[in-house]
């Protein structure tokens, strides 16, 4: 019986060493199978936790290929990438894509995605995200990035993120109870009063005309924050901000695709 299987090292090192196009069609199969909430299991589940085991042997292959094409990154962000289960933060329909670094939808207008998962590691190494930080994450989305970021800052690090859709907000609150270094928020990033929690390393999920000044203004001395910068049609780049007493040091770190701010603040 599948509830019986004992998911060790070597059952995980069995899965990941089976052919990719039959670890796929596998996972589809129990994509369509498993129940619409998979964020517990009950007794008669005998599905969701072989889901959760494949699902993460289909994501092994995906941070390696990330890596060679893309790499170095920091070993432990590439093991978040590998043990979050990506596929409880997209739609029930996107599960059997969630192993594919590609942006998938989280609402009907295409107003929120979550991020293709190579996104969360180029800001993620920006920041130089590490054991212990203190990230404000602005755009929650699902949960997803905060779920990865928490992962890898661990229990003596603290992630706070804020989201302005109340549905997505919703949705992340439940994805991420429990997760006791996470505090999410539903809220405005855009309004000056949140600003960035004060946290010395900072991200955005959605493209900004610019950075805004409150954000600058919040970020303490020393701080870091990474932003895709462009709207109107303009050519979003992934901007990364180094404050250094009262000056600021501006880089670009090459072109990107994010979803728009969708404040009425600018």
């Amino acid at each position: 019986m599948l509830s019986s299987l004992s998911f060790t090292p070597e059952f995980r090192a069995k899965l990941v060493a089976l052919p990719k196009g039959a670890l796929d069609e596998w996972f589809a199969t129990l994509a369509e199978r498993a129940p619409a909430d998979t964020s517990a299991v009950d007794t008669h589940d005998s599905v969701t936790p072989l889901l959760r085991e494949v699902a993460r042997a289909c994501r092994a292959p995906l941070a390696a290929m990330i890596e060679r094409r893309l790499g170095p990154f920091d070993p432990r962000h590439l093991r978040a990438l590998v043990d979050v289960p990506r596929e409880r933060f997209v739609r029930v329909g996107d599960r059997a894509r969630s192993a594919d670094d590609t942006p998938l939808p989280l609402d009907d207008a295409g107003l929120a995605t979550i991020s293709a998962p190579h996104a969360y590691l180029l800001t993620y190494r920006l920041l130089s995200l590490a054991p212990g930080d203190r990230l404000a994450e602005l755009g929650t989305g699902s949960g997803y990035g905060a779920a990865l970021a928490s992962y890898i800052v661990g229990s003596e690090g603290a992630v706070y993120s804020i989201e302005i859709d109340a549905a997505l907000s919703a949705w992340a609150g439940r994805m991420l109870a429990g997760v006791g270094n996470v505090e999410a928020a539903a809220g405005d990033a855009m309004d000056p009063t949140w600003a960035t929690h004060g946290a010395p390393k900072v991200c955005a999920t959605f493209a900004v005309g610019e950075i805004p000044d409150a954000w600058l203004d919040a970020l303490p001395r020393g701080g870091v924050l990474v932003a895709p910068v462009g709207l109107d049609g303009a050519e979003q780049r992934l901007v990364r901000v180094r404050r250094d007493g009262d000056r600021f040091f501006e880089s670009d770190h090459g072109a990107v695709r994010y979803v728009a701010n969708r404040s009425d603040r600018r």
